[in-house]
C-alpha cells in the first residue's frame, strides 16, 4: 500500500445537476490543484481538469448521512482520487440539508440505494468518464445513513419488523431512530414489494462497503446479512453520542465478527467524519462540531489510511475480516 500521492485530485460538480440529482466527482488528474469552497469550508482541487492517463480506475460511491449533502467527505473524497481513485458523491433527495422532509423514514431506505444504483448507472454510460472506470473494482461508501445505505447494496436484507421490536421497547431511550419506526401498515406493504418484512436492494457490481458508523444498526438480522459476500470495513466512533452502541455498533460487531473488518477510531464522535467546522457552523450547528479528545483534522488522516488499506487489501486478496 502506497501513502504516496501519485496524482492530483481533479473534480467537477453537478455532473447531472439536478435531474436526477446533483452528483460531484473527484478523480486522478495531473492538472494543477487550486482553491476550492466546500459548503464554506476551503480546500484545493483541480475544478473541471481531465483525467490522468493510465486508468482505467477503481471507484468509490459515496453516500452521505441523513440531512447531509454530497460535499461531507470531500476530505477523503480528495485523498482517494489522489491515490488513483474516482470518488462519486450523489445528494439524496428528501434527506438532505435542503430538504430532510424524508430524513430517517423507511422511505429513505428503500430510495437511497436506488439514488446510488442510478448514479452507478449514469457514470457508466458517462461519454467522458464510462472508459476511466474499473468495472471490477467498484466499492460504496457511506457515513451514518449512508453507511446503512451501502450495506444494503452489499445485500443486507433490512428487516423493518426487527426495528418495530426495538421500538416497541426502547422508543424512549432512542427517540432519533425511533420517532420514525414504521407502523403495520407500512410493513405489510413491504411484505407485498418483497415477500416479508425486508428491504433488498442487492446490486452485484459492488465489490466492497465501508460503512462509517452506520445507522438503523436496529435492524440488522443474522438472516438479513446471510447472502453478503463482499469485504466489508465497519469505521466507528470512540464515543457515538447519536447512535447507541449496544443498538448500532456493537449490534452489527457481533452479527459479523469474523466476517467484516471493524476499526474504533480514538476520539472521534458521531459527526466527526464530517469537514472542519466553520465559525458559522459552529456558531449555529455547535452540535456537529463536538470531537472527544482528538483533533478533527487527526481523526480524518486516521480514517484516510485505514480506508486505503482496506481498498488496497482487497485488491492484493489480503483482505481478512476480524
Amino acid at each position: 500500500m502506497s501513502q504516496q500521492t501519485r496524482y492530483t485530485a481533479g473534480f467537477r460538480d453537478r455532473l447531472f445537476d439536478k435531474d436526477p440529482f446533483p452528483l460531484a466527482i473527484w478523480y486522478p488528474s495531473h492538472a494543477a490543484e487550486g482553491p476550492v469552497r466546500h459548503m464554506g469550508v476551503t480546500s484545493t482541487a483541480a475544478r473541471d481538469a481531465d483525467f490522468a492517463d493510465g486508468g482505467p480506475y477503481p471507484l468509490v460511491l459515496f453516500s452521505h448521512g441523513s440531512e447531509g449533502h454530497r460535499f461531507n467527505q470531500f476530505w477523503l473524497a480528495e485523498y482517494l482520487a489522489r491515490r488513483g481513485y474516482i470518488v462519486a458523491a450523489p445528494q439524496h433527495h428528501g434527506d438532505n440539508y435542503l430538504d430532510p422532509s424524508d430524513a430517517r423514514q423507511l422511505t429513505i431506505i428503500e430510495r437511497r440505494p436506488r439514488e446510488m444504483r442510478l448514479a452507478l448507472d449514469l457514470l457508466l454510460d458517462h461519454d467522458s468518464i464510462a472508459a476511466h472506470i474499473d468495472t471490477d473494482r467498484i466499492y460504496a461508501l457511506g457515513h451514518s445513513a449512508g453507511g446503512a445505505t451501502v450495506l444494503k447494496m452489499a445485500g443486507w436484507r433490512f428487516d423493518a419488523s426487527a426495528w418495530q421490536s426495538y421500538c416497541a421497547l426502547n422508543a424512549d431511550q432512542d427517540r432519533v431512530i425511533c420517532q420514525h419506526v414504521p407502523g403495520d401498515d407500512i410493513v405489510d406493504e413491504l411484505h407485498d414489494r418483497y415477500g416479508g418484512p425486508v428491504v433488498s436492494a442487492r446490486d452485484d457490481r459492488i465489490a466492497g462497503v465501508i460503512a462509517v458508523t452506520p445507522a438503523f444498526g436496529v435492524a440488522a438480522t443474522d438472516a438479513g446479512f446471510a447472502d453478503v459476500t463482499v469485504p466489508m470495513l465497519f469505521i466507528e466512533a470512540d464515543t457515538d453520542e447519536i447512535l447507541p452502541e449496544t443498538a448500532n455498533a456493537a449490534h452489527f460487531r457481533t452479527l459479523l465478527r469474523g466476517r467484516a473488518k471493524f476499526v474504533k477510531v480514538k476520539g472521534a464522535g458521531h459527526y466527526s467524519f464530517l469537514p472542519p467546522c466553520t465559525p458559522y457552523i459552529a456558531e449555529n450547528f455547535g452540535y456537529l462540531c463536538r470531537d472527544f479528545g482528538r483533533e478533527r483534522v487527526d481523526i480524518h488522516r486516521t480514517v484516510e489510511q485505514v480506508v486505503l488499506k482496506f481498498l488496497s487489501d482487497i485488491k492484493s486478496g489480503d483482505f481478512q475480516g476480524r
